[in-house]
């Protein structure tokens, strides 16, 4: 008989750098759903529990598992660990102005590359304001983004997403995290998820009849990383 392998799910928790109460939060579950997992009062989870935790930490449902009294069944292999770039802030709010002249190499931070996106580039970004903290996205939390270009990715309703916003011909670059929302038609909005008043306008990927004005989806949230 199979049961959880704790022991997986704690590395796994660890290697994120996130804890189980946020990913808890992000399955959907109430804050104590892996703790009690994790700590025994959950002795198996229920049948739909166990692939949302996998495919949350990309990594298959035997993961998951050991077979009761066999501790030392061989587990497959670690998901990658590699070093991904935290190229500055991103704002979750109000649009932030990329400083394009810096000549300073980005810090590289330790994260579990995705995978699933072998040709894509993948990076960090530190998330600053309150915009999207009704998806438990906070100040201080790390975005791990992918690029929309080259990872294949067909947008759906539900997808967080890196927003570039190019301004006076492309000379000024400002982003942001929005929500995304495909119609019945397909247009495509971006909503701010927010508890603050503050933040409820969406934007568009036109904005009225600017041309010095030009907004694109550049990056696809995969991964937020809880580190305080």
């Amino acid at each position: 008989m199979s049961s959880i392998n704790r022991d997986r799910l704690r590395e796994l928790i660890s290697e994120r750098k996130t804890s189980a109460r946020a990913v808890s939060r992000e399955l959907g579950g109430n804050d104590t759903l892996l703790r009690d997992i994790l700590s025994g009062k959950s002795r198996n989870a229920r049948g739909d529990t166990l692939p949302k935790i996998a495919a949350y930490f990309d990594v298959d449902v035997s993961e998951l598992l050991i077979e009761d009294g066999d501790a030392s069944r061989p587990r497959p292999s670690t998901p990658s660990m590699t070093a991904l770039p935290l190229l500055g802030k991103v704002q979750a709010g109000a649009w932030l102005e990329l400083d394009d002249t810096s000549q300073e190499e980005p810090q590289l931070l330790s994260a579990a590359l995705d995978r699933r996106y072998p040709q894509a580039r993948q990076w960090l970004r530190e998330v600053d304001g309150d915009s999207m903290n009704a998806r438990n996205i906070f100040p201080g939390d790390l975005a791990h983004i992918v690029e929309i270009v080259g990872s294949g990715v067909n947008l759906n309703s539900g997808m967080i997403v890196e927003v570039t916003r190019y301004r006076a011909g492309g000379a000024l670059r400002e982003i942001t995290l929005k929500e995304v929302e495909v119609s019945d038609h397909g247009q495509v909005t971006l909503w701010p998820r927010s508890s603050n008043p503050k933040w409820q306008e969406p934007v568009r990927l036109t904005e009225g009849d600017d041309q010095e004005v030009q907004v694109e989806i550049t990056g696809l949230l995969l991964a937020k990383i809880t580190r305080f």
